[in-house]
């Protein structure tokens, strides 16, 4: 009885794995474009006109410009430096 069993459980299973849908590999070329461009070249960073306030754990930066005139002030440390350029 138990041999039976076996034999009609393989079969059963050989049988579902026989009637699966079986989905074929499709390949699909696909056609790369290049597109060339080229790189501009980098410049010197332009600084715009405002002001800007920075502060870490190094210390306060305050930087202001107006034109051709700059102000720079930094305090790090317990010492500060202050530029002014025109």
């Amino acid at each position: 009885m138990k041999k039976v069993t076996l034999i009609l459980a393989s079969l059963a299973i050989l049988a579902t794995a026989s009637c699966k849908d079986k989905e074929e590999a499709t390949v699909v070329e696909k056609e790369t474009v290049v597109i060339e461009k080229e790189a501009d070249t980098p410049t010197a960073e332009e600084e715009t006109d405002g002001t800007s306030i920075s502060v870490n754990k190094d210390g306060v930066e305050i930087s202001s410009k107006d034109g051709d005139k700059k102000t720079e002030v930094e305090v790090k440390d317990g010492e500060g430096t202050v530029k002014v350029e025109k």
